[in-house]
């Protein structure tokens, strides 16, 4: 059975007599103390904080009782921020004029008894009233206004020059704090972040050191700029989120009245919202009395969701037409949206992003079936036995072979499929000659080599040693008739070609192979992360695990055109269906699981981020599709 706190307020009447007592119970492990009505024991005390402090079980008959605002409280005769006491001694904890008195009843619930003292003189509203005895406060608040008007504002500005030459600096006062380590070579440089006076931090002072762009000479010349200003760091360089202005106009106002004359006070006094400085606070002050904090305290000025709640139409509304929706919850998220390329000229090749439906198909330029491969009772599984190198049926990971950070290592077809798919194409001496992989130049120079003469550059045949220069054609030369014919016969049925490559007839009539076309990221604004354990079946210190056919319908693909990616309904299973398994094996269902501010298509709490910021795709940072 669940421990639960049991209240008792005994309140004095102020006529005498018998107290007013009441009861009731916390059902859950824990309870808040504090002044704001919203705590679970209300303490009417000036001296208390709104949320002062909480107290949860520790074990049995153990409470803990700890501050949540830094103030203190009385346990035992001695002022502590947290005190775990044994209710078997039946302990009194002290929070201003109120004693709290815990005892453990038969069932094991804690018995909290709050008491006043009347006798103990505590802090009233009436104390807080501007009339006073002898000067009112109202022009003792307009005096000192003044004062401090005239002595930390008009006399710095005019006597700035005046002491620009002696040790004293009217204007340190108007310092917020040290730097951190990152910016502390700035400490004499305010100029550097403070372009204009009396204008609070921009944008395109923090873009001098950390914009990345696609642009190497740009990217060369922010981190030479931070050399030359002393910085002993490199740089951490960071794309924009979105276009400014859309940012700007997309950001919702703050739900309550008082955000919303905050943010008005803020914009009439040039200080904006929506800058890099908004979330990205320096001058902080560093923990306690430690040393100052290695980076600029960073805080949330939004929230993903908050956001991307009604996006949409807040831009809609303000003239700009946007391709993507909101995503307020995994409920809403709008289905995937996958990357293929396309060649849209010889050898141009162009990526786009269309939504994800299982019968969406992409030319790769190569013949091949999942499902003959993975079938246990086939006859690749039959070859695959009998092979030393595997000696059971074909899994994932016969090809797709995992790396440091979660990706994998590009299928090599020499080594990952000569096994059974051999490049062998003519025997010489009793040497077996294998077909170079992945260059048509370098086919034809094998088969010029093969034939024995015909091209501008042939070689003698039947030996792979060569005079300098004379390694393969050169461009623009033509190869030999014998040659183009070896050629034709690999790429045609029966070849050692014709089984994994796609072929073509140009308009020459001959037969060609069609050019490869390899995705080498279909999901490039989602940060999907095969390193984590719970994504990984073949991660033995972790199960459950999801199996790749449960995101992958490889099993049943019958030719490589198929786009084997999972539609968002399958994430959801973990990630939004069951929001405890998802926390256990995924480490949570935030946005940030899978997409960052800067980079949307890093995870900020996945292994990935790990990765040398070179790894950002620069044309993702410039607004166009990558290859």
């Amino acid at each position: 059975m669940a421990q639960e706190f049991k209240l008792r307020l005994i309140t004095q009447r102020a006529s005498g007599g018998d107290p007013i007592v009441r009861e009731r119970h916390v059902a859950e492990p824990q309870a808040t103390i504090g002044r704001a009505p919203d705590n679970d024991v209300v303490l009417a005390d000036l001296s208390i904080d709104p949320h002062h402090a909480r107290m949860r079980f520790a074990g049995p008959g153990r409470v803990a009782i700890e501050s949540l605002e830094g103030q203190t409280f009385e346990v035992g005769g001695r002022r502590v921020s947290r005190a775990e006491v044994d209710l078997a001694s039946a302990p009194v904890a002290i929070f201003g004029t109120y004693a709290l008195a815990l005892e453990a009843d038969e069932d094991g619930d804690a018995v909290v008894t709050v008491t006043q003292d009347d006798h103990e003189r505590h802090l009233t509203p009436s104390e807080f009233s501007l009339k006073a005895k002898m000067f009112g406060r109202r022009t003792m608040a307009w005096t000192f206004g003044l004062t401090i008007l005239v002595l930390c504002l008009l006399v710095p500005l005019v006597g700035a020059e005046i002491f620009a030459h002696m040790r004293i600096h009217p204007d340190q006062q108007w310092s917020a704090g040290p730097l951190s380590k990152a910016h502390g070579f700035l400490e004499t440089d305010c100029k550097a972040c403070h372009t204009n006076a009396f204008v609070s931090v921009r944008d395109a002072a923090c873009k001098a050191c950390h914009q990345a762009s696609p642009d190497a000479a740009l990217v060369a010349r922010a981190q030479d700029n931070s050399r030359r200003r002393g910085s002993p760091f490199q740089p951490v360089l960071v794309v924009d989120h979105g276009r400014p202005d859309l940012l700007l106009q997309g950001t919702p106002s703050p739900p309550d009245l008082g955000g919303r004359i905050a943010l008005g006070f803020a914009k009439a006094f040039n200080h904006p919202t929506g800058r890099c400085a908004s979330c990205h606070i320096e001058h902080a002050p560093p923990h306690g009395s430690g040393p100052a904090a290695d980076k600029p305290l960073r805080v949330a000025a939004q929230t993903c969701q908050g956001c991307h709640t009604g996006l949409k139409d807040r831009l809609d509304h303000a003239g700009h037409q946007i391709d993507f929706g909101d995503a307020p919850s995994w409920a809403k998220h709008p289905a995937f949206r996958v990357q293929l390329v396309e060649e849209t000229a010889p050898g141009r090749f162009t990526a786009i992003r269309t939504a994800f439906r299982p019968t969406l198909r992409e030319v790769s330029g190569l013949n091949f079936s999942h499902q003959q491969h993975l079938d246990p009772l086939g006859g690749v599984t039959r070859q695959a036995l009998g092979l030393a190198r595997y000696r059971k049926p074909l899994d994932c990971q016969a090809c797709h072979q995992p790396v440091a950070g979660g990706g994998y290592r590009p299928v090599d077809m020499p080594k990952d499929c000569g096994d059974c798919h051999s490049l062998a194409y003519a025997r010489v001496g009793g040497e077996v000659k294998v077909l170079p992989h992945g260059s048509e130049s370098l086919a034809l120079a094998a088969f010029e080599r093969l034939s024995g003469g015909g091209g501008g550059n042939a070689v003698w045949g039947g030996s792979d040693r060569q005079r300098p220069g004379t390694i393969a054609p050169t461009a623009g030369s033509a190869p030999s008739a014998s040659a183009m014919a070896a050629y034709r016969a690999a790429i045609s049925r029966g070849g050692v070609c014709f089984g994994c490559h796609e072929l073509g007839v140009p308009a020459t009539g001959q037969p060609d192979v069609h050019r490869v076309k390899l995705n080498n990221s279909y999901m490039p604004k989602g940060d999907f992360n095969h390193a984590i354990p719970a994504h990984n079946e073949f991660n033995a210190q972790h199960a459950p695990a999801a199996k790749c056919e449960d995101c992958h319908a490889a099993k049943t693909s019958t030719q490589a055109s198929d786009v084997l990616m999972p539609a968002k309904a399958t994430c959801e299973k973990c990630h939004a269906a069951q929001p405890q398994v998802a926390k256990e094996l995924a480490g949570g269902t935030t946005c940030e699981t899978c997409h960052s501010f800067h980079a949307p298509g890093r995870a900020s709490r996945s292994p990935l981020m790990e990765r040398p910021l070179e790894a950002l795709r620069w044309s993702e940072a410039a607004g166009k599709p990558a290859v």
